[in-house]
């Protein structure tokens, strides 16, 4: 029986219960003094008109908690004690930090200064804020370029910019890239931007760290770029390298390491496949069918014998500081990069140091030292990559000694390439840039600068006979040494009048001079392949020897207007002088002015103030000039020792002739443009519209034989670049604990040629350039099909196609639309052939019986129609995720290296799996691929619609994930601070293009869009750690 006790009383505690109190108990008397200290603050936040803001952060500094005002601005916090200091902070408005002592109630105000256009930018020969500018100008700042992990400045810019399209030329170590600004406005002149580092032209970008980096601005429209006269044509890049900071001195150190891997292997068909093509090739003939034939049972993977997992490490360590009158920054870093293709590599060390000292009140000097050194072993694409993909399967790597198979069949070995083949570059580069400045009113200044810059390339070479086909050896050896120095005095004038007009202004002059020398000597028949020095070949070639030298002076100067910072104006003037054209046509002037209304500041805009922070229209109209051509295109040149008369060397013309006519590209450039900004900065849009014209377009073009020449340099008509392109910088989130940035950029482009001399289309060999057309078009032959029969090949008189009509299996006449044919037949025939089952079958453009040149017609352009990109940041308390996504849309390529696989099916080229399972094989197949011949695909062209492939794709860039530990422990370490992350590159890419990479260099505009077998981008995955003391 249960018993049950009742009491009219609480329960007695239980032994757990009587702890508890009398912990808590303890606590709270150990809490009494603290409590007696703190207190509750409140007050409001308002801005410089008095409004209330809404959402301000306010937290207690070197503490925990915090707070955010209301929509009326209010708020309300508890605080340690009268020390404590709460700190303002906001997007969209500066920082403010107000200390607590007696205070129970606060009226803050906070000003706006952290809005995107209220930031200073680096324009031509000065700076402006950017809600003063009134050019198109891009900006991408250190802390964007620290989360790609870039090997170089070109790949930290990729996609951060509208308007910007930069691609690697490869995917080996050391590579280069493209740069193209709003198009290509240039058929063969050079298309590169000019680069300003630090103030200094002519200095190697290469060569520069991208961790050195402050600041990156473009310059896209003429009203920003015509400062530079002849050389911004193409855009202007204006890099700022770091300065140190106030305080004591900083250190830096940064490690990185990372593998990589060949992100996408080209489907490569196995042995089992290359007998199946064999037997198509034959006609179903007597093959080798004995498994225990070393011949049947090889089967090569060359892709993966070809690449490995490359690793790359990176270290760098810069030290910098600044006092009173010294400003000091000094980096060094070293980088080892493996390529994923064996025995190719790039290692360079690179060094930085900048130092401006204020000698008086009035007069600053300053220097900036940049030195590289970098060597590299660069592989051969064509002979590794393409000879891998075209090998047959069962061709021998290796001897059974482990020795390495040379040429068989008339196929390289690929391995043997990658590791015997030497192609060695070594390159040092050095740029010295001083300036002394004096202030002799508190707005002028007189700035006198000069820049020296001197690259040395050693370039070495050398075959074995192993891969020879004739069992030669043969080697080079190249030498190249290149100085360049400038010079520029320029007075910078900025006066505020009356305290509504300002005045600004530049005006100076400058002068430089480039210098180039060559020599190149080469020889076969090596006595002994130990050793490859140019003292041990049989037989010499002729020695080449080169030099070359160019000299410009130039004038320049801009002047700058605002009301009230309202109403905005600017001019720009440069005049150039080159000794790369003829005297009649020596100078070129280049003027620019630009207008903008901060349409914000307007009283009836008062409206729009609580949304509406920044908002400015901007126009501008310019000219500049690309004096990218050859040193000596306008004069007449010779050459010597490759002409012989009577056994005897001599001199004669040199195959282009000279014109003296020669004259500047010149480009003229209409800008439309608008910047916003929206809720304190949390906000931000930026587009602009733009038609971009260039006349007098340089051109190689040929001469009739007669003359005695094969070419030369003229000025023959005009390219329109017209675009859009906008950027959106957005902060979704943004609070003490959780911040999420997002900026989407976004360009379209459309390059169209608008007048040739005389009319006539440029042909070169698979492209055509014509008026009223888009530049990048492919010319070639339209693929209609496959003939399923013999009788496929069947036309009535207007060239329409007859269908054939079977019965049993026999042939019983044909039929058109339906109908019963019995008219004419015609047959088509191409290279003296009619063409049969299994051929393909082209438009016949001229409706004649000859399928030849005169049927190619454009079968579409090589232009993307829109780039983008989008770049996401995630910030939670310590930790950062990032990810970058870049985006091409629209566009062929020219998959050359798949044409070389199914168009060139003798010397043993294994075309791939898909082309030798659906090949046509026998009457009556249905297919996209024509039969295999021993002598070729049947009847193809080298350029048809068949190789013409969609070059859209979207790819992940980079993802990357920090830590950055917490300022308790970095202290105790003795530590500024410390970040470790991990990341990857080049993680995913989706696109249907069928070879490695459809991201490619447009360097060449006549022949845009070729991919002939580069060397493949890598995926990366990788470590590191930054260390600030």
């Amino acid at each position: 029986m249960e018993e049950t006790i009742i009491s009219s009383g609480r329960p007695f505690p239980s032994l757990r219960q009587v702890f508890v109190f009398i912990i808590l108990f303890t606590a709270s008397f150990q809490a009494l003094p603290v409590m007696a200290q703190t207190k509750t603050v409140e007050g409001t936040v308002k801005d410089a008109n008095g409004i209330g803001l809404n959402g301000i952060t306010i937290s207690i500094k070197g503490g925990t908690g915090g707070t955010s005002t209301n929509a009326d601005g209010k708020f309300k916090i508890m605080v340690p004690g009268p020390n404590a200091v709460l700190v303002f902070s906001s997007v969209g408005f500066t920082t403010k930090e107000v200390p607590v002592g007696a205070q129970t109630e606060m009226s803050v105000v906070l000003s706006t200064g952290n809005s995107a256009l209220d930031e200073v930018v680096v324009v031509g020969y000065g700076t402006q804020r950017k809600k003063d500018v009134t050019g198109a100008i891009s900006s991408i700042s250190a802390k964007q370029i620290e989360e790609r992990q870039a090997i170089d400045v070109l790949d930290a810019m990729q996609g951060q910019a509208p308007g910007l399209q930069i691609a690697q030329e490869s995917g080996r170590p050391g590579a280069g890239n493209s740069v193209r600004i709003r198009g290509i406005g240039t058929l063969q002149g050079g298309a590169d931007p000019l680069y300003i580092v630090d103030g200094a032209q002519g200095v190697n970008i290469d060569g520069i760290n991208p961790n050195d980096i402050e600041s990156i601005e473009i310059l896209k429209d003429a009203a920003s770029a015509a400062i530079y006269g002849s050389r911004s044509a193409n855009g202007v890049v204006i890099i700022t390298t770091k300065k140190g900071k106030e305080g004591k001195p900083t250190l830096d150190v940064r490690y990185l390491t990372s593998l990589s891997q060949l992100s996408h292997k080209i489907p490569q068909a196995n042995a089992a496949e290359r007998r199946l093509l064999e037997r198509k090739r034959s006609g179903g003939g007597n093959l080798n069918t004995d498994s225990l034939n070393p011949s049947f049972n090889a089967d090569n993977d060359y892709q993966d014998m070809l690449t490995r997992t490359a690793n790359r490490q990176q270290v760098d360590v810069s030290l910098g500081g600044a006092s009173r009158n010294l400003n000091y920054y000094g980096s060094l870093g070293y980088l080892s990069d493996e390529g994923i293709i064996i025995n190719s590599w790039a290692k360079i060390m690179r060094g930085r140091f900048n130092i401006d000292y204020k000698a008086t009140e009035k007069l600053t000097y300053g220097n900036r030292i940049q030195f590289s050194y970098q060597t590299e072993n660069r592989i051969h694409e064509g002979n590794t990559l393409n000879q891998a993909i075209q090998r047959p399967p069962n061709f021998r790597v290796y001897f059974p000694d482990g020795t390495l198979a040379g040429v068989i069949g008339g196929r390289r070995n690929p391995v043997a390439e990658a590791l015997l083949r030497k192609n060695e570059y070594q390159i040092l580069d050095g740029n010295f840039y001083n300036y002394i400045s004096y202030q002799f009113l508190p707005e002028l200044k007189l700035t006198v600068d000069a820049n020296v810059k001197a690259r040395y390339t050693h370039h070495l070479e050398f075959s074995p006979r192993l891969l020879s086909s004739s069992n030669d050896n043969d080697g080079s050896d190249e030498q190249d040494w290149n100085t360049y120095w400038m010079t520029q005095a320029y007075l910078n004038y900025n006066k505020t009048l009356g305290g509504s007009h300002s005045l600004t202004g530049v005006i100076g002059v400058s002068a430089d001079r480039n210098f180039n020398r060559g020599s190149e000597i080469s020889g076969t028949n090596f006595v002994t392949e130990e050793v490859t020095t140019l003292n041990s070949p049989q037989v010499y070639n002729i020695p080449n020897t080169r030099e070359e030298r160019y000299t410009s002076v130039s004038a320049f100067g801009r002047l700058g207007y605002s009301f009230k910072g309202k109403y905005l104006f600017n001019s720009n003037f440069r005049a150039d002088a080159s000794s790369k054209f003829g005297k009649q046509n020596r100078w070129g002037y280049f003027p620019s002015a630009s207008v903008g209304w901060r349409f914000s500041e307007e009283p009836f805009m008062q409206w729009a103030y609580k949304y509406l922070d920044e908002g400015k229209i901007r126009a501008s109209y310019g000219v500049t000039g690309n004096d990218r051509i050859g040193e000596y295109d306008a004069v007449r040149t010779y050459t010597f020792g490759s002409n012989w008369y009577n056994g005897i060397s001599g001199v004669a013309p040199s195959a282009t002739f000279g014109n003296p006519a020669l004259s500047w590209e010149e480009t003229k450039q209409t800008n439309i443009g608008i910047d916003l900004s929206f809720f304190r900065g949390r906000l931000t849009f930026t587009a602009d519209y733009y038609n971009k014209i260039t006349d007098k377009l340089l051109y190689q073009a040929p001469l009739p034989y007669e003359t005695g020449f094969d070419e030369v340099n003229v000025n023959i008509g005009s390219i329109q670049n017209k675009g859009l392109e906008f950027v959106i910088n957005g902060y979704p989130v943004k609070n003490k604990d959780f911040s999420w940035n997002v900026i989407y950029n976004m360009s379209f482009n459309n390059a169209t040629i608008k007048s040739l001399y005389g009319g006539t289309p440029i042909v070169s060999t698979n492209w055509i350039t014509e008026e009223g057309q888009r530049l990048g078009n492919f010319y070639g032959w339209k693929a209609l099909g496959v003939y399923q029969y013999d009788e496929s090949n069947a036309y009535n008189d207007n060239w329409e196609q007859l269908t054939p009509v079977f019965t049993g299996g026999v042939f019983n006449g044909y039929t058109l639309d339906g109908k019963a044919y019995n008219g004419p037949v015609n047959r088509l025939r191409t290279q003296g052939n009619i063409l049969k089952g299994g051929d393909m079958i082209w438009e016949n453009t001229v409706k004649d019986s000859v399928i030849d040149d005169a049927d190619r017609i454009p079968l579409g352009n090589a232009q993307p129609k829109w780039i983008a990109g989008l770049a996401n940041q995630f910030s939670y308390k310590n930790f950062s995720l990032s990810f970058n996504i870049y985006v091409s849309w629209g566009g062929l390529l020219y998959d050359r290296g798949r044409q070389q696989l199914t168009n060139n099916l003798i010397s043993n080229v294994t075309p791939d799996p898909e082309y030798i399972r659906e090949a046509w094989a026998q009457p009556g197949d249905v297919t996209r691929w024509p039969v295999p011949r021993n002598n070729g695909m049947g009847n193809a062209r080298e350029l048809s619609s068949i190789y013409l492939e969609d070059a859209s794709f979207i790819r992940l860039r980079n993802v990357r994930l920090t830590y950055s530990l917490a300022k308790n422990i970095t202290s105790k370490l003795k530590m500024k601070g410390a970040t470790v992350y991990v990341y990857g590159n080049n993680l995913l890419t989706w696109t249907n293009y069928f070879w490695y990479d459809p991201e490619i260099s447009f360097n060449n505009a006549l022949q845009m869009g070729q991919d002939n077998g580069r060397y493949p981008r890598k995926r990366e995955f990788g470590a590191g750690v930054n260390l600030n003391f």
